[in-house]
C-alpha cells in the first residue's frame, strides 16, 4: 500500500511538473493531451473521483464556441459530461438487465418518457439540426447528472453529501470573487447584472443557482455525526451564498427561496393536505375574481428596478414602464401564439429563440427587444416547453415536476434515517426554488443548472429506494421473528 501511495504522489508531481513546464513555453496541446489522459484514466479507474470533479468544476465553467460559433461546448463540464454518458452507455450494451429497480421507478419513468417525447418532437421540429443538438446535450445532461449519480450514492448517501457539499463549496468560491468584483464598483445595483461573469452570463441564472443551495448549505449544518469543524465550513458557505444571494438583485430568486421557506414551514407544521388544498384554492380563486382590480394596479406600478430593495421589489409588478417584465411578457405572449399554431408537436425543442421574432406584439416590445429574435429563450420551464414541444411535452415536465414532489414528501415524512431525511429535504426544497423560479425563466439549457437539478432528483429516488429497502428488510426481520 506504502508503494502505490509513492508511486500516486510521485506521478501527481510529474503530472503538474510537466504541465507547468508546458504552459511555460506555450505547448498548450501537451496540457490537452495530458488533461485528456487523466480524465480517460478516472473514466476507467475511479468513476467516483469523476463524478466529484464534476462537481467541483461545473460552477468554474465557462463558454467555448467552435467551429465559428456552431457549436458551444461548456468547458470543462460538458467534456465530463459526454465521456460519463458514453461509459453508461457502454455500461447498458454491456448488461442488458442494468439496475432494473432504477428503470421502475416512476421518477425514472417520467425521466424516459420527457426524453422519448422530445425525441419524438426533434423529428417533427421546423429546425432539426437545432433541436437534435439540443437533445444531445440534455442526454449527456441527465445521463451524468441523473443516472450516473444515481449508481454513486445508491448504497451511500454520504456520497450525495459529499458531491453536492463540493459543488456548493466550489459556487461559494465564485460567489466569494463575484462578491469582491462587486465591492470595486462600489456594490452598483447596473453592475450586479453582468459582475458575475465569465462563470455566470447574467444575475437571474447567478441567484437562481444560489437559491437552488441554500436549502443544501443551511441543511448540511444540521447533518447528524457533524464535527465542530464541518458545521463551521457550511455556516460560512451558508453567509457567502446568502452575501452573493442578496447581491444578485435577482427579485424571482428573492421570491423562489420565499416560496421554499413556506414548504419548509408547511412540512415542518405538519399542515394536512386538506387545508392546504383549501388555502390554495382560496387564494385562486382570490386572483381570479381580482383580476381586473389586479391588472389595473400592476399597469399603474411605474416603479423600475432599483438598488433600494424595497423599491426593487414593488419592481416585481411593474407590466408598464420595466423593461424586464414587459419583454418577458413579450416572450410569453409570442409562446402563446406559437403554441395555437402547432398545439401538439410544438416547434422542437431548442429552436424557440430562432422561430419566435415573426409572433411578437408590437404593443409589446421594449428596448431590449429583437427584431431578429436572437434574445435569448421564452422565460419560462412551462411555457417555453410547451411552446417547442407541445401539451404532451408539457405534460411529461409537469409529471417530472409532480413525481419529484411526491416522493421528495412522502421520504421526507416516511425516513426512519436521519440522513435521508435531511437530505431529500433539502432536495426537495432546491427543486421548489426552481420550480417557482422556472414561472419567469429556464436555465435547464445549461450544465451550470441542470447538473444540480437532475442531481436532486437522483437525491429523492436514492433516499426513497433506501427509505423502500429499509422497509422491506424490517418487514421481512418481524416475519422471521413471528
Amino acid at each position: 500500500m506504502k508503494h502505490n501511495r509513492y508511486i500516486f504522489f510521485a506521478a501527481c508531481f510529474i503530472f503538474v511538473a510537466l504541465n507547468c513546464y508546458a504552459i511555460t513555453r506555450e505547448l498548450f496541446i501537451v496540457s490537452f493531451v495530458s488533461v485528456g489522459l487523466a480524465l480517460l484514466y478516472l473514466l476507467f479507474f475511479r468513476v467516483d473521483l469523476l463524478m466529484y470533479l464534476m462537481a467541483v468544476v461545473t460552477p468554474f465553467s465557462v463558454i467555448m464556441e467552435l467551429g465559428n460559433g456552431s457549436l458551444r461546448l461548456s468547458v470543462p463540464t460538458e467534456p465530463v459530461m459526454i465521456l460519463l454518458t458514453a461509459l453508461f452507455v457502454c455500461r447498458i450494451i454491456y448488461d442488458l438487465s442494468f439496475e432494473r429497480k432504477l428503470w421502475r421507478h416512476p421518477i425514472s419513468i417520467a425521466v424516459c418518457i420527457y426524453m422519448l417525447w422530445m425525441f419524438i418532437t426533434c423529428l417533427t421540429s421546423e429546425l432539426p439540426l437545432v433541436s437534435f443538438k439540443f437533445l444531445l446535450s440534455k442526454i449527456w445532461f441527465v445521463v451524468s447528472s441523473y443516472f450516473m449519480l444515481i449508481q454513486l450514492i445508491k448504497n451511500d448517501m454520504r456520497k450525495g453529501v459529499l458531491y453536492f457539499s463540493l459543488s456548493a463549496a466550489a459556487l461559494a468560491i465564485v460567489v466569494s470573487i463575484t462578491i469582491v468584483k462587486h465591492a470595486m464598483l462600489g456594490f452598483s445595483e447596473l453592475s450586479a447584472h453582468w459582475i458575475m461573469s465569465p462563470f455566470y452570463n447574467d444575475h437571474t441564472a447567478y441567484g437562481a443557482i444560489i437559491a437552488l443551495f441554500l436549502p443544501f448549505s443551511i441543511g448540511f449544518i444540521f447533518l447528524p455525526n457533524n464535527n465542530w469543524l464541518n458545521r463551521l465550513l457550511f455556516i460560512g458557505i451558508t453567509l457567502i451564498l446568502l452575501v452573493g444571494f442578496y447581491l444578485s438583485f435577482s427579485r424571482a430568486a428573492w421570491l423562489s427561496f420565499v416560496g421554499a421557506a413556506g414548504v419548509w414551514a408547511v412540512l415542518k407544521l405538519r399542515v394536512k393536505l386538506s387545508w392546504l388544498v383549501v388555502g390554495i384554492a382560496l387564494v385562486g380563486a382570490f386572483f381570479y375574481y381580482f383580476t381586473d382590480d389586479i391588472l389595473y394596479r400592476m399597469s399603474r406600478n411605474e416603479q423600475d428596478s432599483s438598488g433600494n430593495i424595497v423599491e426593487h421589489l414593488q419592481s416585481i409588478t411593474n407590466i408598464k414602464t420595466d423593461a424586464s417584465n414587459v419583454e418577458r411578457l413579450n416572450r410569453w405572449v409570442a409562446a402563446f401564439d406559437m403554441i395555437k399554431e402547432r398545439p401538439v408537436t410544438g416547434w422542437g425543442p431548442g429552436t424557440y429563440q430562432f422561430v419566435y421574432a415573426p409572433f411578437q406584439k408590437s404593443s409589446y416590445k421594449t428596448i431590449i427587444t429583437t427584431d431578429f429574435g436572437d434574445g435569448g429563450n421564452a422565460h419560462s420551464e412551462y411555457i417555453g416547453p410547451c411552446a417547442e414541444t407541445g401539451f404532451v411535452g408539457l405534460f411529461t415536465v409537469l409529471a417530472l415536476l409532480g413525481l419529484s414532489l411526491y416522493y421528495g414528501i412522502i421520504t421526507y415524512i416516511r425516513s426512519s434515517d436521519k440522513t435521508n431525511r435531511l437530505l431529500s429535504l433539502c432536495a426537495l426544497l432546491a427543486l421548489v426554488t426552481y420550480y417557482i423560479h422556472g414561472f419567469l425563466n429556464n436555465f435547464l439549457d445549461t450544465d451550470k443548472l441542470s447538473l444540480p437539478f437532475w442531481g436532486c432528483f437522483a437525491i429523492i429516488l436514492a433516499c426513497n429506494a433506501l427509505n423502500e429497502k429499509e422497509k422491506t428488510n424490517l418487514t421481512q426481520n418481524s416475519e422471521g421473528i413471528a
